[in-house]
């Protein structure tokens, strides 16, 4: 969902139970939700079913896992993605149908989303988990806690780490070693390159003659009032920004992965757009809530009321839809600038 002074942008349409409704000043538009473009753009040609991804795959094989863990997998039956861009993955490649259980991340696809749920990522149990007597279980580097993993191995769970590249390249190296893991490397190239095909035809924001070119935005990570995070180099999204033609200010502050937001850091680094998940937005009460923080208070994205809202697994996850993602945030961001105030230096100058 995307909220914006005045902005207009293209989209689906996002059922966002928390989002609040228009309010003077802002409209509220349309465009979190990319899932169902993406995943046609990026659908393999050539699509394997389950059946035959299941015969591919040897009965018995061996996976160093990014861990340098040496993985024994005698069966994909009743796979376990233990994030949310992992599950995604996973059904991308036409595998769904072997995914007995996901975590609360795992919101999209929907069939995914529909699935029982083990727990979340970063805070995983080891009863829930085995009691879908699971063959296989996939996560990232954030799953844990790490006590939970080694006694998941100890009772003999085949468990494999792959890696994820905070960058551009790391949609394409998860995609290849989730299809690696199961067997199917050929259906995961032709999948990753898709993806990195789509990336790589996104353009950057033309600067054009704005005075706000190139703009100055803020990733936000929002639970209440208890969590208020910025996302600095070294996370999914800094690269997003940057591939935008935007300058993330996390990393003027000198931020590597994320900090906690303090009023004074961030009213000086003047951000002229901020991003936030939906359900991040939903939990401060929406717009209104978002910008009555006194971190953001002071700056030039409240003066606007400039904020664009997404899925989080969408924004985040760094997943087989970031080629849309990507296309959709420099649309967004096109239409916030040229509405904004021509001059940024008086951030309480009222955006047309």
């Amino acid at each position: 969902m995307l909220l914006a002074a005045g902005a207009t942008a293209c989209g689906a349409t996002s059922s966002d139970p928390g989002t609040p409704p228009s309010d003077e000043g802002t409209t509220l538009v349309a465009a979190g939700d990319v899932g169902a473009a993406a995943a046609e753009s990026t659908k393999p040609s050539a699509p394997v079913s389950t059946d035959t991804a299941a015969s591919v795959a040897e009965p018995l094989r061996t996976h160093i896992d990014a861990r340098g863990v040496v993985v024994e997998i005698a069966s994909i039956d009743r796979i376990i993605p233990l994030d949310g861009d992992v599950a995604e993955i996973v059904f991308a490649l036409g595998m769904g149908d072997h995914v007995v259980a996901t975590d609360l991340s795992a919101t999209y696809p929907p069939e995914a989303d529909a699935l029982p749920q083990i727990g979340y990522q970063r805070a995983l149990d080891a009863e829930p988990i085995l009691e879908f007597e699971p063959t296989l279980l996939i996560g990232t580097d954030v799953a844990g806690p790490a006590g939970v993993l080694d006694e998941l191995e100890r009772v003999g769970v085949p468990l494999a780490i792959v890696p994820t590249p905070d960058d551009a390249s790391g949609p394409g190296t998860k995609i290849r070693a989730i299809a690696d893991l199961l067997g199917i490397a050929d259906e995961g190239e032709r999948l990753a390159a898709a993806v990195e095909a789509e990336i790589a035809a996104v353009a950057p924001i033309d600067p054009g003659t704005s005075s706000l070119s190139p703009l100055r935005v803020a990733m936000l990570y929002v639970r209440g009032q208890s969590t208020q995070l910025i996302f600095g180099n070294g996370t999914s999204i800094d690269w997003i920004i940057e591939a935008t033609g935007s300058d993330n200010v996390a990393d003027e502050m000198g931020i590597s992965d994320t900090a906690e937001l303090t009023a004074e850091a961030l009213t000086a680094a003047a951000p002229d757009v901020v991003l936030v998940t939906e359900d991040g937005l939903a939990s401060v009460g929406g717009i209104d809530g978002l910008l009555a923080m006194p971190a953001l208070a002071g700056t030039p994205a409240a003066a606007h009321r400039a904020v664009l809202a997404y899925d989080a697994q969408l924004m985040l996850g760094n997943g087989p839809r970031t080629g849309a993602f990507l296309e959709q945030l420099v649309t967004d961001l096109t239409a916030v600038r040229d509405r904004l105030a021509p001059d940024r230096s008086d951030p309480t100058q009222e955006a047309p």
